[in-house]
């Protein structure tokens, strides 16, 4: 493809500017350039092929945080303020024509109405922005559905069952706590004891779902995580899933993870794993700086590593916890483990219809030093209280 004249209309500069986006990332900052000064008709344009691209998303299985966060993630955060934008506009379009929007849709657009005020720093910009913001959104993939669409048929539904208010805030009040110590055994064990509390709740309703045939069919959701470091997160998040009943599949190239599970597991799994990423991090931070021998940086592998580590153990602790609860629940009531047996299958065919070419892949860990260290952090029961900085070697 020869390169693009200034003399060509906003739609064959916007085509252009689309395939040399991958191609030579100079010149299509050159079209977009030419595009900016197109005026009145160029914004026309721009806007037209970014409202289109967000709505059709809709049915390739994308939802409005998903698609602001991957924005984000590929763009800047004003390019994501554009979609964010555009997604809410779109949300106020069907809303208006008398379309029904899902709760947690119009939730998702509610918290996106701050990051979508934006004041351009320049004429021009808000075109540039849309436009780059359309070649980055024409190349995403069909993903697997987590919330019906707006106008579809079952946007008014409610979820299978939400853990019970007073639980809810029981367990926010043991995580707020965690989040706040500066000391990592507590933190360990407040979270622990907020496992219990939920795996406790989830074990007492999937009983009385099964004695009312009221088992739902598994929910999916996406559990969107930030760099750095998001590749580690998404091990951290789909550990604290598999602990719950629930399958988790990774995606740290969108920085998200897909979940099956049941809805109140599915909140366990919010909670429990927002908590942990603002604990990991903490202690991460506490470990300092890295260097080798040489006086390189090894700053990032052993972060990386000891998130990875942090994941590995913690995963572990918060099975241990599960496992007594429903032990000590399937002691006294017989019916616990053919139940529970029962949701896991219909998890593993929700996961197994939502990927069907799923494939496992092993993670390196590059730094054996942060590994341990963040074993250690999720275990500090086995460590010396005071010592606050582990070896690298």
């Amino acid at each position: 493809m020869t390169r693009t004249r200034a003399s060509q209309d906003p739609d064959t500069l916007l085509d252009a500017a689309a395939w040399w986006w991958s191609v030579d990332r100079e010149h299509h900052d050159e079209l977009l350039a030419q595009l900016a000064r197109g005026g009145t008709r160029a914004r026309t344009v721009v806007h037209a092929r970014l409202a289109a691209e967000v709505g059709a998303l809709w049915s390739r299985g994308w939802n409005p945080a998903a698609l602001v966060h991957v924005t984000q993630r590929e763009l800047t955060e004003r390019h994501a303020a554009v979609v964010a934008r555009h997604a809410i506009r779109d949300g106020r379009a069907h809303t208006e024509a008398g379309r029904t929007l899902d709760p947690r849709w119009a939730a998702e657009l509610e918290v996106l109405g701050p990051r979508a005020d934006l004041s351009p720093d320049e004429p021009g910009e808000l075109i540039t922005l849309g436009a780059a913001a359309w070649c980055v959104l024409t190349r995403l993939p069909e993903v697997p559905r987590t919330l019906p669409p707006p106008g579809a048929a079952n946007a008014s539904t409610t979820a299978t069952g939400r853990i019970d208010d007073r639980v809810l805030a029981r367990v926010r009040g043991l995580l707020a706590k965690a989040e706040s110590t500066e000391f990592d055994e507590e933190a360990e064990a407040l979270t622990a004891k907020a496992q219990e509390l939920l795996a406790r709740h989830a074990i007492d309703h999937a009983l009385l779902d099964a004695q009312a045939r009221e088992a739902g069919a598994p929910s999916l959701r996406r559990h969107l995580v930030d760099d750095p470091y998001a590749s580690a997160k998404c091990h951290l998040v789909a550990a604290v899933a598999e602990a719950n009943r629930c399958r988790a599949v990774m995606t740290p190239g969108f920085g998200w993870v897909t979940i099956a599970g049941d809805d109140r597991d599915l909140d366990a799994v919010e909670l429990l794993a927002t908590s942990l990423l603002t604990q990991a991090t903490s202690a991460m931070h506490r470990q300092g700086t890295r260097r080798d021998a040489a006086g390189r940086s090894r700053t990032r592998s052993f972060r990386r590593s000891f998130l990875l580590g942090f994941a590995h153990r913690i995963g572990q602790r918060l099975r241990e916890a599960d496992e007594a609860e429903v032990a000590a629940a399937a002691a006294s009531d017989e019916r616990v483990l053919p139940v529970l047996a029962a949701r896991s299958e219909r998890v593993e065919e929700a996961i197994h219809d939502a990927f069907p070419h799923l494939q496992r892949r092993s993670t390196e860990v590059s730094n054996a030093g942060g590994w341990r260290a963040g074993q250690a952090a999720a275990d500090l029961a086995e460590l010396d209280a005071a010592a606050r900085r582990l070896p690298d070697t």
